[in-house]
């Protein structure tokens, strides 16, 4: 008798002889230190440590980002985030390691300790030269350590009022950060070969209060939205999974308000992350 197959027993068979898909491991993001504002709130610094925990090079960087351009300052970033070392050529992470000698392989030479000493040796007189000296006030973000069941965008207040039957006089913002990418079920990003360039948007937008609309009329630049718009460069066989606004930071004068986002990335063999910052000027008296 000839027994033919069934479909079940057809698809076990090719299952039986599909390559099976990588295993994906789980990534950790990089931790994040402030470094502070310039006393003119014109400057603030962070850095960044800590590799993914599946690549095998490691990750630390400094950056000082301008207000308004929301450019690095001269000289900054140095060091390499946990994307450094999968960016292509020419890609402007690379500019934080020049200079940096290491060997592909041995990953010794890139761990984070490595990579760490090699920053402080060659950062520590530029980095003080701009003395960021005013830690600033954390307002509010979502660190990645924030696991709370919370949706919609993030909302902060200048200062600390205690918001119950009076709604609070302190002026609030909304704050987003988007970056439009194509839809891709399949995750064909993770064999893309180049690197792509997408906009990505931060924007911090004042609140105009329920109780006085007419506040806008009276002070159109306090209440005017303010946007920052970069090109953010996918580095080779990386995928875009999320911005994530994690810290909202503003200097004692209250003459500038930096917004740090992580950009959380499919890699392929695991999900990795790198921290940008923006600061936007604030309308004064």
């Amino acid at each position: 008798m000839i027994r033919i197959p069934t479909a079940a027993a057809v698809a076990l068979a090719i299952l039986a002889i599909a390559p099976a898909a990588p295993a994906r491991e789980l990534g950790s993001a990089p931790e994040l230190h402030i470094l502070g504002f310039s006393p003119d709130g014109r400057l603030f610094g962070f850095e960044q440590e800590g590799g993914d925990g599946v690549n095998e090079k490691g990750a630390f960087a400094i950056d000082v980002v301008e207000r308004d351009t929301h450019r690095s300052a001269p000289g900054f970033p140095r060091g390499a985030t946990q994307l450094t070392f999968d960016s292509a050529e020419g890609d402007l992470r690379r500019a934080g390691i020049r200079g940096f000698q290491f060997s592909e392989d041995d990953p010794q030479t890139a761990s984070t300790d490595v990579i760490r000493r090699w920053v402080r040796a060659n950062g520590r007189q530029p980095l003080a030269a701009l003395r960021l000296i005013d830690p600033g006030r954390r307002l509010g973000g979502r660190a990645i350590t924030d696991i709370s069941d919370t949706s919609g965008p993030v909302r902060v207040m200048e200062r600390p009022d205690i918001i119950g039957a009076h709604p609070g006089v302190s002026l609030k913002y909304t704050i987003t950060a988007t970056m439009p990418v194509p839809d891709d079920p399949n995750a064909s990003c993770r064999e893309r070969e180049a690197a792509v360039t997408f906009p990505l948007t931060v924007r911090l937008t004042p609140e105009v209060p329920e109780h006085d609309r007419a506040a806008a009329s009276r002070a159109p630049e306090v209440f005017r939205e303010r946007s920052a718009v970069v090109d953010y460069v996918l580095p080779p066989k990386t995928c875009f999974l999320s911005a994530r606004v994690t810290d909202v930071y503003r200097n004692e004068a209250g003459t500038s308000i930096a917004v740090v986002v992580a950009m959380i990335l499919d890699v392929g063999f695991t999900d990795s992350a790198e921290y940008r910052a923006f600061v936007f000027g604030l309308p004064q008296p």
